[in-house]
């Protein structure tokens, strides 16, 4: 279409408030294009006129209201904006409809996230877990939400299930990440286990006598890489000079 042509070329050039009046005039001569809205609504989001852009795909969706498409446009249109609340909404009354739809779904887990509301994305992400228990993505935002609330032991159990899958069905990408993400959580933990190994003497001969049993009664959480390391540090323990009798409490 000519107009169509005419408003690309005035967006080319930035002259975004000329080729919103194109559209405009177009829609005052009666025709309700379906086109005009969304394009309405996609230029008026490039100024941050958020109330217009909503208001503009509003119509389109009055128009076309059981598009996927217009509906997840919607949505983050509303996240960007910051009106969550509206966001939520909208994800669902889509559920209703649509009580299994991922795209609802992971636009939910983003509202809360975005908001850090850790509890109720975990939640989300739960629930599209077991709606794909396949998808290496689904999995992987569980693990950092998981390891943000401070569930470690699941989070491990969820980034070792991506980062050593055998199968071709985690992504290369996806299972390095969680390698790194495993790799960061047992040095974290190695940190604080050394120093309760410096201070607690009694630990210490535990850990000596049996490091990974030791290491779980004491509340940290390694990976299988992790536990495996644990079991060379003994003896480099037992090579170390005896502490002085005034560190510590115990003596």
């Amino acid at each position: 279409m000519k107009l169509f042509k005419q408003v690309d070329e005035c967006v080319r050039k930035g002259r975004l408030d000329r080729a919103i009046r194109m559209l405009h005039q177009v829609l005052e001569s009666g025709t309700n294009s379906l086109e005009c809205y969304i394009r309405l609504a996609e230029l008026y989001r490039r100024k941050h006129n958020w109330q217009s852009a909503i208001g503009a795909l509003r119509s389109a969706l009055s128009l076309n209201p059981d598009s996927d498409t217009l509906r997840k446009q919607m949505v983050e249109m509303l996240i960007e904006s910051g009106d969550f609340a509206s966001a939520e909404q909208e994800c669902r009354s889509w559920l209703v409809l649509q009580p299994n739809h991922p795209t609802p779904l992971e636009l939910l887990l983003e509202t809360y996230t975005t908001q850090m509301d850790y509890g109720r994305a975990l939640q989300i992400a739960e629930r599209l877990v077991r709606l794909q228990p396949l998808s290496p993505h689904y999995r992987f935002r569980r693990a950092r939400l998981l390891k943000t609330v401070g569930r470690i032991e699941e989070a491990i159990s969820d980034y070792e299930h991506l980062a050593f899958a055998e199968s071709e069905w985690v992504p290369f990408e996806v299972g390095l990440l969680a390698r790194i993400e495993l790799e960061s959580l047992d040095y974290h933990q190695l940190d604080t286990l050394f120093h309760l190994l410096m201070e607690d003497k009694v630990f210490r001969l535990k850990f000596i006598h049996d490091p990974v049993v030791s290491a779980r009664e004491r509340g940290f959480h390694f990976s299988r890489v992790g536990e495996a390391m644990l079991e060379q540090v003994p003896e480099s323990l037992r090579e170390m000079p005896k502490f002085p009798r005034h560190y510590g409490s115990y003596h």
